[in-house]
C-alpha cells in the first residue's frame, strides 16, 4: 500500500515537472501585457498598438496594450521594472522615459532595470503649431518669443518635448514657458485650445491633428515633409529625434528574450505594420536586441551628460 502511494506521488511530481517544462518551452501560453507609460492616443501609443497587433500574429497569443500614465512616463516604467521577469509583462517606451527621466527625477529604475528587446520607431521632432495659429513661420514664433513670450506644451518636465523647449529657448536667447500635460493627446488639446503656442511632435502632425510645422529638428529635410525647413536652415542646427521600442524587465530569461526579439523582427518587417506606419506618417527604425541594448546604454549615458551640461541635472 505504502509503495503504491509513493509511486503515485512520484509519478505526480514527475508529471508536474514535465508539464512545467513543456509550458516554459511553449512560451507564450497566455496573454502578454504591453505597457505604454502615456495616455492613449499619444505619440508612443500609436506605434505600440501597431506592433502589438503584429506580435499577436507572430507569438500566437493576445498582446494587450495598457496605458499607465503619470510623471513623464516614470510611473509605468517603475511598474515594469518591478514586474515579474517572465516575458508576460513588457513595455513600449520612448527615449525620454528611459534615458532622461532617471537622471532628472532620481527614479528607482535605471539603465540596468530593463532588457531592450527591439527598437521599433524613430523620427525627428517637428516644431508645430495649430493650423489656425497666428504663427505661419519660424520667424513669427521667434518674434513672439522675444516679445511677449510664448508657451510651449508637451509631456511632463524632463520629457523630450520639455528638453526641446529648453533648446529652443537657448537658440533664441529667451525663456520659453512650459505647460506640462499627461501626454501627447492632452498637449494637442492645450495647443488647439489656445492655451499653448507650440509643441514638438512626430511626422504625423498633419494627418493626425491637422497641425502646421514651422521646422524640423534634424540635419536634413524629411522625405515625408520636404517643404518643411530644418532648424539649421534658420541658423540653429539641431538633431532632436525620438525613438521608442519594446523593453522587458531585467532578469527575463535569455530564451524568452530571443523569442521576443525574433517575433519583433518579423512584426516590424510585416506588410501590416509597414502599411499602418506609412499611413500614419510614422518612421520605422528596427534594431534587434543586441543592437538596441548597446544603443540604449550609450543613449542613457549621453543624455545624462547632455542634461548636466544644460544645467537641468546637478553634477
Amino acid at each position: 500500500m505504502m509503495n503504491s502511494v509513493l509511486k503515485t506521488l512520484c509519478s505526480a511530481a514527475a508529471l508536474t515537472i514535465c508539464t512545467a517544462g513543456a509550458a516554459w518551452a511553449e512560451y507564450p501560453d497566455r496573454t502578454i501585457s504591453l505597457m505604454v507609460p502615456f495616455a492613449a492616443g499619444g505619440g508612443a501609443d500609436v506605434p505600440a498598438r501597431f506592433i502589438a497587433e503584429e506580435l499577436e500574429k507572430e507569438l500566437g497569443q493576445s498582446v494587450v496594450v495598457s496605458n499607465v500614465t503619470g510623471a513623464g512616463g516614470t510611473v509605468g516604467a517603475t511598474q515594469l521594472s518591478t514586474a515579474t521577469a517572465d516575458g508576460y509583462s513588457l513595455g513600449f517606451m520612448p527615449v525620454g522615459t528611459t534615458t532622461t527621466q532617471p537622471h532628472l527625477r532620481g527614479t528607482s529604475y535605471g539603465v540596468d532595470s530593463f532588457i531592450p528587446i527591439c527598437m521599433v520607431a524613430s523620427g525627428p521632432f517637428y516644431l508645430v503649431v495649430d493650423a489656425d495659429s497666428e504663427f505661419k513661420t519660424w520667424e513669427d514664433l521667434e518674434a513672439k518669443a522675444k516679445g511677449d513670450g510664448i508657451t510651449f506644451t508637451g509631456a511632463a518636465p524632463g520629457s523630450l518635448a520639455h528638453v526641446t523647449s529648453v533648446a529652443l529657448g537657448a537658440m533664441w536667447g529667451v525663456d520659453v514657458g512650459y505647460l506640462p500635460t499627461k501626454g501627447g493627446g492632452d498637449a494637442m488639446n492645450e495647443l488647439k485650445g489656445g492655451r499653448a503656442d507650440a509643441t514638438a511632435w512626430f511626422s504625423d502632425f498633419d494627418v493626425r491633428f491637422g497641425l502646421n510645422a514651422l521646422a524640423i529638428f534634424a540635419p536634413e529635410r524629411s522625405e515625408i515633409h520636404p517643404d518643411v525647413p530644418t532648424s539649421g536652415d534658420k541658423g540653429h542646427p539641431a538633431d532632436i529625434a525620438v525613438w521608442m521600442g519594446v523593453f522587458a524587465p531585467a532578469g527575463t530569461p535569455d530564451d524568452v528574450v530571443a523569442k521576443l526579439d525574433s517575433a519583433c523582427e518579423a512584426a516590424i518587417t510585416s506588410e501590416g505594420f509597414t502599411a499602418n506606419m506609412e499611413k500614419a506618417n510614422r518612421e520605422i527604425r528596427h534594431m534587434n536586441a543586441d543592437e538596441f541594448g548597446a544603443f540604449f546604454r550609450k543613449a542613457f549615458e549621453e543624455n545624462g551628460e547632455l542634461l548636466r551640461n544644460a544645467g537641468l541635472v546637478k553634477n
